[in-house]
């Protein structure tokens, strides 16, 4: 989830690149993005997917925790 709000956070992108810069199968990732958009993370904007406010809330959050873990080493 979380390399796929990083591949979109640059700008809306379509979904096969967001497939190879997250490093997941397609099909992985439809699965994935669809989960997102159901929650408000992901929309589709003209054929491309773009990450929304929330989604941008979600992934500095994310990005907060993993440097504490890791000045944590966990």
């Amino acid at each position: 989830m979380a390399d796929i709000l990083q591949a979109l956070s640059a700008g809306c992108k379509p979904p096969t690149r967001v497939a190879t810069e997250a490093n997941l199968a397609y099909d992985r990732m439809v699965k994935i993005v669809e989960t997102l958009m159901e929650n408000g993370i992901v929309k589709e904007n003209g054929g491309l997917l773009c990450i929304t406010p929330e989604g941008l809330k979600l992934l500095d959050a994310y990005r907060q925790w993993r440097r504490f873990l890791d000045v944590l080493g966990l």
